[in-house]
């Protein structure tokens, strides 16, 4: 009851708003909710709709107005957020590449910063300038950190950091960072786009399906026009019924496509907990030995579908065959899927490690820098990476350990950009750089192929929705017309 409570207050409302950094007044969010409340109830008023049917589903439209809201908010909060960070990497990375200073950095960044980005580096410059502790530079940087949970903001961080206590080279480093920053930026803007478009396009459809829902109503009044005993099919329970469920259908889509058609724009599309499941389930999960240990049951139910047909119950028959063969190719599928997932899942997290690689190499020899990227490194990786960097310490110059990395995945695109890593080694620093941005380069290409299949695939799923609202109408149509056959004929 408290959550009801507090999810229909409009003082709480206003207090989730102002934790978003969004503005609305009570006048406007009131104003919002009558408009709303009379646009609904107008609707089923020309659907024919009982008064008192009607005056319900405009309180449900009213009790569903706070959530809308609160997610608009959310979504701006998620989407200026990102914009946040965008302006955040980019300016702290020229700034730094001009003046390798962190404090100019961050100077350079407040001057066009605004809103919550600025008001978190005033607290980071202000750390920095009066932190008394050893790790000033950490303390400051972390502040922001905190703030945008984001890991190409850790990485430029350490970087940025270690160039201002130890001194070396920094601009090929800051370059390659600089290139992944625009990449991944493009994409989440493009992905954004289509959303929104897509967002507008299932608006216009839900609009047009209640239209075209109306031509029963007015098909009925034309037919009366000539009958000599007017009939009408919105008095029917039927007719209400199906007009009531209509309407609340396309409400409950609309809530629903503009709260989870959206994601967080900053942290990763998929979290260490659905990557490692899809992992287990891949290279840890016994399908054959699962499927082998159902036996027994699959038994049981194939003589219960050849007694069935005994008795002449063919279609239960038919229900049980199919729910067993649901069963049996289940664990195979599901394995097939998690292959699918954690091979984009791997393009995405090695272009990130080999991107933390690089920088590292700037300052650092080929080992030391990959020890360093073990505890920032994608958890998809971390299993593989802790084997590798075991057996590269036991035998430094031996080959095979960069054969067996990441073998167990099967991609023969990454596993050409491992092997290349141990001739690394042996080129001096320039040349050394000089390969592993061309490599990281090239991987750049691969994750955006991959980042690029995952985008289609998210919405695509939403591109089908955008019919879901003719389903809607088809069903309303159909059983009016079922109506008027009924009544006129």
């Amino acid at each position: 009851m408290k959550k009801i409570l507090r999810y229909l207050s409009v003082k709480q409302l206003m207090e989730d708003i102002a934790d978003l950094n969004g503005v609305m007044s009570v006048r406007r969010f009131v104003l919002s909710t009558m408009l709303a409340g009379v646009a609904v109830y107008g609707a089923c008023l020309l659907y024919r709709i009982n008064y008192i049917a009607a005056l319900f589903v405009m309180i449900l439209a009213v009790i569903m107005i706070p959530g809308l809201v609160r997610n608009y908010f959310m979504e701006r909060s998620k989407a200026s957020r990102f914009a946040d960070v965008d302006v955040y990497l980019h300016q702290m990375t020229y700034s730094f590449i001009r003046n390798p200073k962190v404090n100019i950095a961050l100077q350079d960044a407040y001057a066009i910063s605004s809103g919550r980005l600025k008001r978190c580096l005033s607290r980071a410059i202000e750390e920095l300038q009066y932190g008394m502790g050893e790790r000033v530079y950490e303390d400051a940087l972390k502040i922001v950190e905190e703030e945008y949970d984001c890991s190409r903001i850790r990485t430029l961080h350490k970087f940025l950091v270690s160039v201002e206590e130890k001194g070396g080279r920094y601009t090929g480093a800051m370059e390659v960072l600089l290139e992944d920053f625009d990449r991944w930026v493009n994409n989440v803007y493009k992905y954004q786009s289509e959303i929104r478009k897509i967002k507008r396009d299932i608006t216009i459809g839900i609009m047009i399906s209640m239209v075209l829902a109306m031509l029963t109503t007015v098909m009925c009044s034309t037919l009366n026009m000539f009958s000599k005993e007017p009939l009408s099919i919105t008095d029917t329970l039927a007719y209400q019924c199906v007009s009531i469920v209509f309407v609340v259908l396309c409400m409950l889509f609309y809530i629903y496509t503009r709260k989870h058609y959206g994601c967080d724009w900053i942290g990763e599309a998929r979290t260490d907990k659905q990557i490692m499941r899809d992992y287990n389930n891949v290279f840890k999960s016994e399908a054959k030995k699962i499927t082998l240990k159902m036996i027994p049951l699959w038994g049981i139910m194939l003589l219960t579908v050849i007694i069935l047909v005994l008795v002449q119950l063919k279609i239960a028959a038919i229900c049980v065959a199919a729910v067993m063969f649901l069963f049996i190719i289940t664990p195979f599928t599901q394995r097939k899927g998690s292959a699918g997932r954690i091979k984009n899942d791997l393009y995405c997290g090695f272009t990130e490690w080999l991107r933390d690689l690089a920088v590292n190499l700037e300052n650092k020899p080929l080992l030391s820098a990959v020890e360093d990227t073990y505890d920032s490194c994608p958890v998809i990786m971390k299993e593989s990476l802790g084997k590798f960097i075991y057996e590269i310490e036991l035998n430094p110059s031996d080959i095979m350990p960069y054969y067996s990395f990441l073998n167990e995945f099967d991609v023969m695109d990454i596993q050409s950009a491992v092997r290349m890593l141990y001739s690394i080694g042996d080129l001096d620093r320039d040349s050394m750089n000089q390969t592993i941005n061309a490599l990281v380069r090239r991987n750049y290409e691969l994750s955006d192929k991959a980042e690029a299949a995952r985008y289609l695939d998210s919405t695509s799923m939403m591109r089908f929705s955008e019919y879901i609202p003719t389903f809607f109408v088809a069903f309303k149509m159909a059983v009016d017309m079922m109506l008027v056959v009924n009544m006129y004929l």
